[in-house]
């Protein structure tokens, strides 16, 4: 939208004269919430000069007030957008029907209404080239493509980008391919491409600024997820204080903060803007709803309150098959799927969140949108392996997502994808690498020395501890080549594939051995750290994970005694009746 200059409210113009003034500046489907609220007022001033005129100016008027309301108040708009339909009744022109749709298609911005919406706006743009009124091309074509982005409908999407590529010359000045321009963006960044995502963003909004109207929060969310591909999250945060800041009453810049504060450890600071949040059935039903929802439902897994959690995963349940997009719908914040499963996760909803985790994967992959297709993958990959599904193939998944990432420049996805070894101790002793092999032992050396870093839990001890453990009756000077060979081993057990830096699992420094127990999954250690929490969901998890006595295997050495032993007391206290823990 171009504006033309502003018609104030104390005009010499005569009732007509001003409503088409007013209506020159366009339909304001792209203004922000200050500029919005000052559109509706001179609306409604024009409107009472209006008010002895029952034509096609006063259809257009209120269509215009009811998109201008669509951004700061969406009960009010579908008031007025109710008045264009009574009004369109009784003219009965094809003029007054395309605009009485366009008005309703604004002011109904959830996700439930978006078949309707695309259904509609196809109406609108149809009755536009019928009669020349082109003036609704451009709010008409926002409310189709975001219409068809929610569907996950790529195809059609595509297809209509391509008509405005073919159409480009003659429809410069309508503003319609401005916003295609926003929408090619989006393509780019749907198919993984972020150099040239960035590139187009840069010039999009260069180009918005020149004219007057900056869109900042479509260029805040659009570099958002460039940066977030290219794993820069962290240079998110200065966007979005911006976007707070100009645009003070979409709640999506503030839960996008806390989010991220969360995300960064940085709790007090992000609890304290939650307190700023209103009720969840007070968040405005505008086109940021469902995208403010979705970052809700990452902030209450994060923040961890049963009652928030389940506040939003009934209110997102409905719209599970729903693509998130952003404000006018030229940014993309994945599949609502996603963030539902991993609520219900937290939640204990296994059942549920594996539905909806695997949904987020066919999704993402049914639209091609290869960064949220890989994550998607990875998500539920390592909800399988969090809770020994072995009916969901985890190590494909993020074997596949790896490859993904490495194709197409995903560098933090690219490292979630590499899971880390597990290894179990307790009962039976077991290694599984990260690609998903089950550790084959061509040497039973290599197999001790690996049980023992365990035992060590990731203090560096001297080779010569192992070394006289391993070979007691060896002098260490002739076992250096014997060790080498056996923390390879160790590696390759490890990381078959070498995807890791060397040192990464097993660490040597000097004469000191240590295995980085941060980089593996090891149940012993998860025992330990959760029979540490005070809940009896942690205590019920503690005891499922004690499968066995640590080291069973080798109950003479005295390497595991200490580490046996302690672990054991432990479980052995977790096993008694609570009534006894008190006691």
């Amino acid at each position: 939208m171009r504006l033309q200059g502003p018609v104030p409210l104390a005009s010499p113009l005569g009732p007509l004269e001003s409503a088409e003034a007013l209506l020159a500046e366009g339909l304001p489907f792209d203004l922000d919430t200050n500029s919005a609220q000052d559109f509706s007022t001179r609306c409604d001033h024009v409107l009472t000069l209006l008010a002895d005129h029952d034509d096609i100016s006063s259809v257009k008027l209120r269509t215009a007030q009811a998109i201008a309301q669509s951004h700061f108040d969406p009960r009010q708009a579908t008031k007025t957008a109710e008045t264009v339909i009574n009004s369109t009744q009784k003219a009965g022109d094809d003029i007054s029907r395309a605009y009485a749709l366009t008005a309703w298609n604004y002011a109904h911005s959830k996700p439930e209404h978006s078949e309707q919406r695309a259904a509609n706006a196809l109406q609108v743009l149809e009755l536009a080239d019928k009669s020349g009124e082109y003036a609704l091309y451009p709010a008409s074509y926002v409310i189709l493509l975001i219409a068809l982005l929610e569907q996950g409908n790529i195809r059609s999407l595509d297809v209509e980008l391509l008509k405005i590529r073919e159409a480009r010359t003659g429809l410069e000045e309508t503003g319609h391919a401005h916003i295609a321009d926003w929408f090619e963006c989006l393509r780019s960044i749907l198919d993984g491409d972020t150099e040239l995502a960035e590139a187009q963003a840069d010039a999009n909004y260069l180009e918005t600024t020149k004219n007057g109207n900056p869109n900042l929060a479509l260029y805040t969310t659009q570099k958002g997820m460039i940066r977030w591909m290219r794993g820069e999250i962290a240079g998110a945060e200065e966007g979005f204080l911006a976007a707070r800041r100009a645009y003070p009453d979409q709640l999506l810049w503030t839960v996008s903060l806390v989010w991220l504060w969360l995300a960064q450890g940085r709790r007090s600071a992000a609890l304290s803007m939650m307190k700023t949040l209103p009720r969840i059935d007070d968040i405005p039903e505008d086109r940021y709803w469902l995208s403010t929802m979705t970052v809700l439902a990452e902030i209450a897994r994060l923040h961890g309150s049963r009652e928030l959690s389940e506040s939003v995963k009934s209110t997102l349940e409905p719209h599970a098959k729903r693509l998130v997009p952003v404000g006018v719908g030229v940014a993309f914040w994945g599949t609502c799927a996603r963030s539902l499963g991993l609520l219900e996760e937290s939640l204990g909803l296994l059942e549920d969140a594996r539905q909806h985790l695997e949904l987020a994967v066919d999704t993402s992959a049914r639209i091609g949108a290869m960064a949220w297709h890989a994550e998607a993958q990875i998500e539920l990959a390592e909800f399988a392996l969090r809770h020994d599904l072995s009916d969901i193939p985890a190590h494909e998944l993020l074997t596949e997502a790896r490859l993904t990432c490495q194709a197409r420049s995903f560098p933090a996805l690219a490292r979630r994808s590499m899971q880390k070894p597990k290894i179990n101790v307790l009962g039976r002793f077991e290694v599984v690498s990260m690609c998903g092999n089950r550790a084959e032992w061509s040497s039973r050396k290599a197999r001790d020395l690996l049980k023992m870093l365990i035992a060590a839990r990731g203090t560096a001890r001297s080779r010569e501890v192992y070394m006289h453990a391993l070979w007691p009756d060896e002098s260490p000077e002739s076992l250096a080549n014997r060790f080498s060979v056996a923390l390879n081993v160790i590696r390759r057990a490890l990381d078959p594939e070498k995807l890791m830096p060397t040192q990464h699992h097993v660490v040597t420094e000097g004469d000191a051995v240590y295995l980085a127990t941060e980089n593996v999954n090891i149940d012993l250690e998860q025992f330990l750290t959760t029979a540490q929490q005070p809940d009896d969901e942690s205590r019920q998890k503690a005891l499922a994970l004690y499968r066995g006595d640590a080291f069973s295997e080798d109950p003479y050495s005295d390497w595991a005694n200490n580490i046996r032993e302690h672990a054991r007391r432990i479980y052995e206290r977790l096993d008694e009746p609570p009534s006894s823990l008190l006691s």
